[in-house]
């Protein structure tokens, strides 16, 4: 019996499903395929020619047919699960949702990290982990790779139990579409993080004690695997009036983490995009289910301070705040001294150069820069705001032409008429050099490994 006739002659307890159309079929959509009707999702879609690659939900693997080759599916051979879409619907129409993506800096990320704790592998919590992605990497294809080393075995093994009736997975398709629309202007903010959280799929107990029908459908077939979500994200509803304070409640509520209101106004954030060279960067979103999802970056000078005891699962809240007359919180203020250079500002770096004490001076305005990554060292114009791996030469005062003096007499000769005083000799231990890089001449102290562009004084 064909797959279709099977389908049509389905018992009422079956699950629903229905044809798909060309349209349905998304990366990610779950559907139905093959004989036995599995589970799987849509990993690469080629709608002009109506072929698909499905990704086995059980095994995880992309479906192969016997000679090893990826199976080409039409949609005429996929169905779509209805009880599911009917639940993506009810999802999305019964409440307003909104979230939060909160950007940090490496430190900050590794202090929300320490306060939020190992995630419990025995029982489900919401969220089960954070995780920080550099957002250097921030890109959606890459996304599973980069969150499947996160999540640990433990938790893997503890959603399978919770949904022991289906193949039960790492998805990452809410959190791909907030990265779609944000478009590559993450990947401007070299030197920043983004905060996803991991939930696992709700299990049998919490199914059965869903208050309404909708949330029974959502919570079976809608929230039903190890999902990569935004920071935080909550419904629009009983205290919560506005989509803001849903997704600032949920962060608190979930994550432990408060940032102040001053932090959350889009004049303070649009100066802190501009800043990090990411000013088309958007104030807020939208995810997979249409919730609104707002981007919130965090100065570098965040004061962080720790209230205990407001929450009895989270040990205290995280509050972020802004420092007392940062340059951010005023248009009239110039942040170029507070540009951050590799891991320091500019005024950081200003009261670290007696680290280089033993080099030879530099010119007014330069700065030597010590790249963490390679331990080379640079040079940086504060003026200029450029840098260079050349030492900048130091400028050399005019000479006053003086008279000249009375002759004297013609000095001692050696043999072959050379003096015998070498006075334009260097001292001891300096030699001169010409840069194949740029044909200047610099001097060279053996012993020191010490170079420079102005003549060493003898």
């Amino acid at each position: 019996m064909s797959t279709a006739k099977r389908r049509r002659t389905a018992k009422d307890d079956e699950p629903k499903v229905r044809p798909a159309a060309p349209g349905d079929l998304e990366v990610e959509t779950l559907v139905l395929y093959g004989e036995e009707g599995r589970r799987g999702r849509i990993h690469d879609a080629f709608e002009p020619v109506d072929m698909y690659w499905i990704q086995d939900e059980e095994t995880g693997e992309i479906v192969r047919d016997a000679a090893g080759k990826i199976q080409d599916f039409p949609s005429s051979e996929i169905w779509i699960p209805v009880a599911e879409e009917e639940a993506r619907e009810i999802a999305q129409n019964s409440h307003a949702s909104a979230g939060v993506l909160l950007l940090g800096t490496e430190d900050q990320m590794m202090v929300i990290l320490q306060h939020m704790g190992p995630p419990n592998p025995k029982e489900r919590q919401t969220p089960q982990s954070l995780l920080a992605v550099p957002c250097s990497v921030a890109d959606p294809e890459g996304l599973k790779t980069l969150c499947t080393g996160g999540v640990e075995e433990e938790l893997v093994g503890l959603a399978q139990r919770l949904r022991d009736d289906i193949g039960v997975s790492l998805r990452v398709m809410h959190m791909k579409q907030v990265l779609r629309s944000l478009g590559g202007h993450l990947l401007k903010l070299q030197e920043y993080f983004y905060l996803v959280s991991v939930h696992l799929p709700f299990g049998w107990n919490d199914i059965k004690s869903a208050q309404t029908k909708a949330q029974e459908r959502e919570r079976k077939d809608v929230w039903n695997q190890i999902d990569v979500c935004v920071t935080a994200r909550g419904e629009v509803e009983g205290s919560f009036d506005s989509p803001v304070e849903a997704a600032r409640g949920a962060m608190g509520q979930y994550c432990g983490i408060e940032v102040s209101d001053v932090l959350w106004e889009s004049k303070v954030q649009a100066r802190l995009r501009a800043h990090a060279g990411a000013a088309e960067l958007p104030l807020k979103t939208e995810d997979a289910l249409g919730a609104e999802i707002f981007t919130v970056v965090l100065p570098e000078d965040a004061v962080v301070t720790k209230i205990h005891g407001l929450l009895k699962k989270i040990k205290g809240v995280l509050c972020f705040s802004e420092a007392p007359g940062a340059w951010y919180l005023s248009a009239s203020k110039k942040p170029e001294e507070l540009k951050k250079v590799h891991d320091k500002t500019v005024r950081e770096w200003e009261a670290a150069q007696n680290e280089f004490s033993d080099e030879p001076s530099l010119p007014a305005g330069w700065l030597r820069i010590k790249s963490r990554t390679t331990g080379e060292v640079y040079f940086f114009n504060k003026s200029t705001q450029q840098s260079q791996f050349e030492m900048p030469e130091v400028p050399v005062p005019k000479k006053v032409e003086k008279e000249a003096p009375p002759s004297k007499p013609a000095p001692n000769r050696g043999p072959a008429g050379v003096e015998s005083k070498k006075i334009d000799s260097l001292p001891a231990g300096w030699t001169q050099h010409i840069s194949k890089r740029n044909g200047k001449v610099y001097y060279f102290h053996k012993a020191t490994n010490i170079s420079q562009y102005y003549r060493p004084k003898a």
